[in-house]
């Protein structure tokens, strides 16, 4: 996986501050290709929370936090979230991270 030690503090924080304890976060796509170079960070995040106006809210906020660190400045950053108590049946790029992405743990 490439992301530094320093970029998975930042993931961590930022997903705890923003999604509460429960919330789970899977990195998937090219950054999980060791020989590749570049490419955005493809993040899912993975909560319980069930009102979708605290999940836009939460996930912006989440942006705005990996945005204003120095190892995520000017970085392209996709987040997809996967909330089952809205939405049970995972759709395709919710799956894929599910069953090809790593948990950032």
């Amino acid at each position: 996986m490439r992301l530094t030690a320093r970029q998975q503090q930042v993931l961590r924080e930022a997903l705890r501050r923003r999604f509460g304890g429960a919330a789970r976060l899977w990195v998937f796509g090219s950054r999980l290709d060791a020989q590749a170079r570049g490419g955005d960070y493809d993040l899912m995040v993975s909560t319980p929370e069930a009102d979708a106006d605290r999940l836009v809210e939460a996930r912006l906020r989440f942006l705005a936090d990996l945005h204003a660190s120095p190892c995520f400045e000017d970085e392209k950053i996709d987040v997809v979230l996967h909330a089952p108590a809205l939405q049970p049946e995972p759709l395709p790029v919710q799956r894929a991270a599910l069953a090809h992405g790593v948990e950032l743990t």
